[in-house]
């Protein structure tokens, strides 16, 4: 879950929401481990590939499961996204709630318009290992000074985030 510290105004945390990821996290390994043991004796070539690609698939979606992991972090220095970086308050110009709805399931994201390109704006960039640069994440890149955070695989509620990042951003630093 989310939570708030220092009265609720100075940080809000949001994880990645385990309720929309933990069925094909486990069904994948399941199916991987069921094609091994299944499927080698029988055609052992194609088990093993599909097996592979079910091994992806459970990686690809690793952070909805991985422990006390942070998608984004909203404190006084900045916002804190997971392997991306901080971006500090006076590197955002501007955010707003982008939200589509889908077969009547909302898909909401926050927008980040930048003073400055993405590279430049982004300070302590954590070392991303190799497996991890392929799994999933909750931001991307729109613009090289606009990014979006799906705030839709998050469990923390859009309303709260926007409302946390703008209590914050135009505060005196």
């Amino acid at each position: 879950m989310s939570d708030t510290g220092k009265a609720g105004a100075d940080y809000l945390t949001a994880s990645y929401s385990k309720s929309k990821g933990e069925s094909i996290v486990y069904s994948a390994v399941l199916a991987a481990g069921a094609l091994v043991i299944f499927g080698v004796p029988r055609a052992p070539v194609i088990s093993l590939i599909l097996a592979l690609a079910a091994v992806a698939i459970a990686i690809y979606h690793w952070p909805y499961v991985a422990r006390e992991r942070r998608a984004i972090a909203i404190t006084p220095a900045g916002i804190m996204i997971d392997r991306l970086g901080l971006l500090p308050w006076n590197a955002i110009s501007d955010v707003h709630l982008f939200e589509r709805y889908v077969r009547m399931i909302r898909n909401a994201e926050l927008r980040i318009a930048l003073r400055r390109p993405l590279d430049s704006a982004i300070e302590n960039t954590p070392a991303t290992g190799m497996i991890g640069r392929y799994m999933y994440r909750c931001w991307a890149v729109l613009s090289p000074q606009e990014i979006a955070i799906k705030l839709s695989t998050l469990d923390a509620r859009p309303e709260a985030v926007e409302a946390a990042v703008r209590r914050h951003m135009h505060r005196p630093v």
